[in-house]
């Protein structure tokens, strides 16, 4: 761990989280999250860095080569960083606690029923009838510009700096960013709980980490590293990386260059089975897409886990079908839920259970230590028992914060620990799968609200626990968490200190989410706020309509004063589960410990409970087909040719990850040469991650 890698790791995070939300949402270029999991432009830089520049270093003076260690750091905060510029925080925090004003003014049913009433102040900028002006419409549309072309670039900044209204954010920031914070370093702290549980007892094969540790990965005295000495490397390479460029330079001209076809559509076939449009994504099954990204991961799991999530989506259609034909209301809203969410909500709290029971022993010991303040412990125990410490510090804090902001106590450890599963789940799914899209759909105020009913949270309590889920948790799969588990196991594989690297993560996240904030509202209230409806209007008004919705039930009962009134202890007398609430969650949570107990008894079950956690949900409709191939080229290798080809495949399937990052890293740095030579048109878009 040297200063050049930290320092080359902090200004790659910084200046990821800082130009990230302005490149992706106003300036509308590439997305840097791009990926998710896998993010192109930091594995797309790491290779550029170990193809182009280490050979130069290394045959100046082979000490200054980076070493794989030093690369694997960079790697890791830089990736950490991109759970911050995305879904993960700011695509949404400071439109949730501004644009409402604008959509209360819209919508005459929120000012009938006064639901910014609902919202605690400080939650919110603080806005008046002479600031609105300022405040709101300037961070819409921008503030006006005083710049004139006499203006140095010093003094044109400070302009900037001046506009943004920070005495009216600077109570929402109190509110939120400990908050933020607290989660991320919860995140931490759980992920180095699990590692060694995962990597060390389970031996789970980190798929991500895995091809990160490969790719850095070089002999003493040599230059390059050792998979790029192979050539089965780069034949994997060159196909796909040759198949990206040919297709996207159709996209940019399309009279000259045929493209190479990915993807078939056989959904005219389903005349023959018209049932499976009825089910949610059912119609996908017959668009075929072919990812190769994901054939190569898929080569990287066991046979047992590729081959699940390839049938996750037929399963689905499978189990939907007859529900759909008798009537059964499957439709899922994304935080407020329904069948789908609640069944997937029941198969997390189940798969919860079942980690915690396969790592009883070494959680029982860690706890026990933790608790026992007065016992010493060696260094190496010490690894966990600390952040274990700092975890239930972490939560106990955040769950004050929330009762600060006015949620009563059993509503701020319900939201507290619901999130936590969700992080940990996704994070178990990404290290086990390998998989860089992953998509819950169902959030804490959705569970909360179906298990107890609108009455016994009543009004204030939505309100709080939704703009708690849209700020804090809206997207898992960008969040802190993820990341890290991921970056831990390379960390391990480098030998590199993951306590340390952990530490060290905190301090970079803390940076840039700061950063951040300051570069975003600087960059809104000079360009406006892009017109992005998720992030513009549908997440910003979520926790409204779930509001909305509570308020017209309660008031057509005569309830809602006394939902309002009394105190929560009197209103869970009056608990009442959401239809279907409990028939979806208990056969989600079933099917998940079944699975669960025969593939832990039964040694050849081929099948992986992870199944009922990713069903019906977008990413898995889409990448199924691939999962499917990459299960059957595996199947067919270890089959016909043993553990021999499989070691001469694997670099073969490296080549292709590496060149479906390559060819989208190659138009992202296409789209910001285009950008800047056209003086700002916009170029046009080639993009083939899932996403």
């Amino acid at each position: 761990m040297t200063i050049r890698a930290l320092f080359i790791g902090f200004v790659g995070a910084m200046f990821i989280a800082g130009f990230g939300y302005i490149n992706d949402r106003i300036l509308e270029l590439e997305n840097f999250t791009s990926g998710h999991l896998l993010p192109v432009i930091v594995l797309g830089l790491a290779f550029l860095l170990l193809l182009l520049l280490n050979p130069v270093l290394h045959r100046i003076r082979q000490s200054w080569a980076f070493s794989p260690a030093e690369i694997g750091l960079i790697v890791i905060l830089t990736s950490l960083s991109c759970s911050i510029p995305g879904r993960g925080l700011m695509e949404q925090f400071t439109q949730c606690v501004v644009m409402p004003y604008h959509w209360n003014r819209v919508d005459p049913g929120w000012r009938e029923r006064k639901l910014l009433d609902y919202v605690p102040k400080q939650a919110f900028v603080t806005v008046d009838e002479e600031t609105y002006d300022h405040v709101v419409t300037g961070y819409m549309q921008g503030a006006g510009k005083t710049s004139s072309a006499e203006q140095t670039f010093g003094q044109s900044m400070r302009n900037k700096v001046n506009r943004v209204p920070w005495g009216a954010w600077k109570t929402p920031m109190l509110v939120w960013l400990p908050m933020v914070f607290l989660v991320a370093g919860c995140s931490i702290c759980l992920s180095l709980i699990v590692h060694k549980q995962w990597s060390k007892h389970e031996i789970l094969s980190y798929p991500i980490a895995e091809f990160t540790a490969s790719l850095v990965e070089r002999e003493e005295g040599r230059a390059l590293p050792l998979v790029f000495r192979n050539r089965a490397f780069w034949i994997g390479f060159l196909i796909i990386y040759l198949i990206r460029v040919n297709n996207g330079l159709c996209v940019w001209f399309p009279d000259y260059l045929i493209p190479v076809r990915l993807g078939w559509d056989m959904r005219p076939f389903g005349t023959m089975f018209p049932s499976i449009f009825r089910v949610q994504w059912g119609g996908e099954l017959l668009r075929f897409n072919l990812f190769p990204l994901v054939v190569a991961f898929a080569f990287f799991l066991s046979t047992e886990v590729s081959l699940t999530l390839s049938l996750t989506q037929v399963a689905y259609v499978i189990f939907a079908i007859p529900l759909v034909t008798r009537g059964v209301n499957m439709s899922t809203d994304y935080a407020l839920g329904g069948w789908n969410g609640y069944m997937r909500a029941g198969s997390y709290l189940a798969f919860t259970i079942m980690l915690l029971y396969t790592g009883r022993n070494y959680y029982r010991d860690l706890l026990v230590k933790a608790v026992a303040v007065w016992r010493r412990f060696s260094p190496e125990e010490g690894e966990n028992v600390w952040p274990t410490r700092f975890l239930m510090v972490g939560l106990a804090l955040l769950t004050f914060l929330l009762m600060r902001l006015g949620l009563e106590w059993p509503f701020a450890v319900g939201f507290v620990g619901l999130m936590m599963v969700t992080l940990l789940v996704v994070s178990r799914v990404s290290a086990e799968t390998g998989l860089f899209f992953i998509q819950p759909r169902w959030q804490p105020i959705g569970i909360m609200m179906a298990s107890v009913g609108v009455f016994t949270m009543n009004p204030t309590t939505i309100m709080i626990v939704c703009l708690a889920c849209v700020i804090l948790c809206i997207d898992q799969s960008q969040a802190v968490m993820p990341y890290m588990v991921n970056g831990l196991k390379i960390a391990d594989k480098l030998k590199l200190k993951t306590t340390r690297v952990a530490g060290i993560s905190m301090f970079v996240y803390v940076a840039g989410v700061l950063l951040a904030v300051f570069a975003v509202l600087v960059a809104t209230y000079d360009f406006g706020a892009p017109l992005y409806n998720w992030s513009h209007q549908r997440v910003p008004s979520m926790p409204f309509q779930a509001v909305n919705n509570a308020v017209l039930q309660l008031s057509a009962r005569g309830e809602l004063a006394d939902a309002e009134g009394l105190r929560w202890f009197a209103r869970l007398g009056r608990a009442l589960p959401m239809e279907y609430f409990v028939p979806a969650a208990s056969i989600g949570f079933i099917l998940v410990i079944v699975f669960s107990f025969l593939r832990l008894r039964l040694p050849k079950w081929p099948l992986h409970p992870v199944m009922f956690l990713l069903w019906a949900t977008y990413p898995m409709a889409f990448t199924c087909h691939s999962f499917l191939l990459g299960w059957m080229i595996k199947k067919a290798a270890v089959r016909f040719g043993g553990t021999s080809i499989i070691r001469k495949i694997r670099p073969f399937m490296i080549g292709i990850i590496a060149g479906e990052i390559m060819g989208a890293m190659t138009f992202m740095l296409v789209g910001v040469i285009y950008f800047m030579v056209q003086n700002g048109i916009k170029p046009k878009r080639y993009q083939y991650f899932p996403r």
